[in-house]
């Protein structure tokens, strides 16, 4: 049941609640931005190779890229190119994401060791990050150990701050195409 159609207590009626309607206003606003265009995707691949090149991970996990959305494909290529292994998630169902490693096709889990690049609509300097609203990625980070989580916006999206939930996860950090920034 969705938050317009919840009875709230004592009988009344409740619209979606507060911190769910800011959420979706932030969504629209960048949604309606991201039609106009995309600053270039060279910047924004450096930036997220050189998070790799910091961690060294085992495997590195990341979103196939709408084109609305900050691009990951020159950063799949670079990194299928120089041997690291590459997971890519597809949705199952309502709520689940299964992963898959890009060179194999073989299903996969995420575990520690493995860096991790998720999309957003938005992200605040304290890592909390806004998604388009299905709970996919806050469902699958909050079961996870041991794998740095970095959320992947334009540069605009870098919020002061983010209306949250209680079942809302932060990333570790974000990459846009003009800097990396380090959360915890």
């Amino acid at each position: 049941m969705g938050e317009c159609e919840r009875v709230a207590h004592g009988g009344k009626i409740s619209g979606m609640n507060e911190i769910s309607l800011a959420k979706a206003t932030i969504r629209k606003q960048i949604l309606e931005a991201r039609e106009v265009g995309n600053p270039s995707n060279q910047e924004l691949t450096a930036n997220l190779l050189a998070v790799v090149d910091e961690y060294q991970p085992k495997r590195v996990g990341t979103y196939l890229s709408y084109p609305s959305e900050p691009s990951t494909t020159d950063f799949i290529e670079a990194l299928i190119n120089s041997g690291n292994a590459v997971l890519v998630p597809e949705t199952v169902g309502e709520n689940e994401l299964v992963w898959h490693e890009v060179s194999t096709g073989t299903e996969t889990t995420l575990r520690s060791g493995d860096l991790l690049f998720i999309p957003a609509l938005a992200v605040d300097e304290l890592g909390n990050r806004l998604g388009r609203g299905k709970g996919y990625f806050d469902r699958e980070l909050s079961g996870l150990q041991g794998v740095v989580i970095y959320a992947v916006v334009f540069e605009d999206e870098v919020l002061a701050s983010i209306p949250v939930e209680r079942h809302d996860q932060r990333v570790d950090g974000v990459v846009t195409q003009a800097r990396i920034l380090k959360i915890n």
